[in-house]
């Protein structure tokens, strides 16, 4: 399983970080070299700056495990968002 999470520092200063939103993905194809992934992206609200929450799932397909965590990641991001944009939430 792959979680990323994100986070804002006020200042530089982790002790007063709080979540922003998280990533988390599992491997639904026995760690096979090309897999596939099925998950949630969260977005924490964020009052202060008019930043609504949302939570999309997701399955992605194709991914070559040798290609390594960071597209895996930009994959995610471009299959939620691009749903996003079309409405698709």
């Amino acid at each position: 399983m792959l979680i990323v999470r994100a986070e804002i520092w006020p200042g530089g200063d982790g002790r007063l970080c709080y979540p922003i939103g998280e990533i988390v993905a599992a491997n639904e194809s026995d760690l096979a070299s090309v897999s596939a992934y099925s998950g949630a992206v969260v977005q924490d609200a964020a009052t202060a700056i008019g930043v609504a929450p949302w939570r999309k799932e997701f399955t992605l397909t194709g991914h070559r495990r040798e290609s390594g965590v960071w597209p895996l990641v930009a994959a995610i991001l471009q299959h939620v968002l691009a749903e996003e944009q079309e409405g698709r939430s």
